[in-house]
Order: C-alpha cells, then sequence, then structure tokens
C-alpha cells in the first residue's frame, strides 16, 4: 500500500472513529465529533428533510406535498456536495436512497417514507453483527487502520474481545432504531415513528460516538 493511500485510510479511519489526527497525535473533542457527523450544517441538512415532511404532512395530510417538499430539500443538500466535490459517492447514494423513499410513499401510504431507513440500519446492523461473528470486528479494522498495524490486532485476543464488545454497542444502536421504529411504522403512529427516528439519528450516533472512543482511548492513544 502507497503512503498515500495509508494516509487516506487513516483520515478516514479517524473521521469513522470520531477522532482528530494531527501528525502522531490523535485527540477527541467536540470539534472532532461534530466532524464525524458532518459539522453543524451536516447534522441540520440531515434534520430538515424528514421534520419538514413530519410537520408538512401534520398540517395538510398532503403526502404528494410532503414528499416533493422534502425530496427538494435533500437533493439541494447533495447538490451542494457535489458542487463543493465532498462526498460525491455518498451523495449519490443518498439520491437514490431519497428516489426510493419518494417512490415507496407515494406508492403505498406516507409512512412508506420511512422504509429506506428501516433497510438502512438492517444491512448496517447486519454487517456489524456479521463482524463479529467471524472475528473481524469493524471497529478492530478502523483502529488498525488508523493505528497501521494492519491486521497484527488479531492475535492480541484481549484486543480482538474489547472491540468485538464496542462493534456490538454499534449493532445495539442499529438495533434498537428497528426495535423502537417498527412497531411505531406498524401502528401507523406517523407523528411518533418521525419524532423517534429524529432522536435516534445523530443524537444517537453522537453518544455510540462518544462511548466508543471512552471504551478506546488507551488502545487510540497508545504508543505502539
Amino acid at each position: 500500500m502507497s503512503s498515500k493511500s495509508a494516509a487516506a485510510g487513516k483520515r478516514s479511519a479517524a473521521e469513522r472513529l470520531g477522532v482528530r489526527v494531527e501528525g502522531d497525535a490523535v485527540s477527541f473533542d467536540i470539534h472532532s465529533l461534530l466532524a464525524s457527523l458532518g459539522g453543524w450544517t451536516g447534522i441540520v441538512e440531515s434534520a430538515i428533510p424528514p421534520t419538514v415532511f413530519l410537520v408538512l404532512f401534520s398540517l395538510t395530510t398532503n403526502a404528494l406535498l410532503s414528499i416533493v417538499v422534502s425530496a427538494a430539500l435533500s437533493l439541494v443538500s447533495i447538490a451542494k456536495q457535489v458542487i463543493t466535490r465532498k462526498g460525491i459517492a455518498q451523495a449519490v447514494a443518498g439520491a437514490v436512497l431519497i428516489a426510493l423513499s419518494a417512490w415507496l410513499a407515494l406508492r403505498g401510504q406516507p409512512k412508506d417514507y420511512f422504509i429506506t431507513g428501516f433497510i438502512t440500519n438492517a444491512v448496517y446492523g447486519s454487517v456489524m453483527l456479521l463482524s463479529i461473528l467471524v472475528r473481524w470486528p469493524i471497529i478492530g479494522v478502523l483502529v488498525g487502520a488508523l493505528k497501521g498495524w494492519g491486521v497484527e490486532w488479531r492475535k492480541n485476543r484481549a484486543l480482538l474481545t474489547r472491540f468485538d464488545l464496542v462493534t456490538g454497542i454499534w449493532v445495539g444502536l442499529f438495533a434498537t432504531r428497528l426495535i423502537v421504529e417498527l412497531p411505531l411504522y406498524f401502528s401507523n403512529n406517523l407523528t411518533a415513528l418521525g419524532i423517534t427516528k429524529l432522536i435516534l439519528s445523530e443524537p444517537a450516533y453522537a453518544i455510540v460516538v462518544w462511548f466508543t472512543w471512552l471504551s478506546l482511548r488507551s488502545v487510540i492513544l497508545s504508543k505502539r
């Protein structure tokens, strides 16, 4: 692997773990946490579309209007990413999910707007759970990339177990979203579903990132 690829992998791992790397120093603070969430702009941009959808539909019961406006706001955010060349691949994936959400809601019921979120959480949770079962916990892979360990960390049983447990916290996040939100979906409680989704998105994600740091701080800050 080239030094440029290694550096890119390190930056990517740091971003996903919510830490900041400056030379050989690694730190975690409110700024690095916000960066992992896309900054205040990213947080607001991710919260506005579902909030607008929920408010508009609650006030007007017009599914078409609610979906079109919320989708348009999402596409504006995605267009900005493309123009500024930030996360273009992620922007394309986001556009596909928005189109799918709109299509599901328009062909079915307004609550189907949230189905893609269920699918995303199920996929992420399953992948992370599988990584634990095959003893390649994703959090371990990220820390290994950040520390430049390669795959050597897997030979340390205590370290492997710790990474399994921390990855399990992330599995718990995705599972909790499904356990809490699906009953609201099937009971047609759209208002409660929308509010719950907002609470379990960025705020819950930030809490899990913080717990990840607390669990791995000694490992990440170690000199070896």
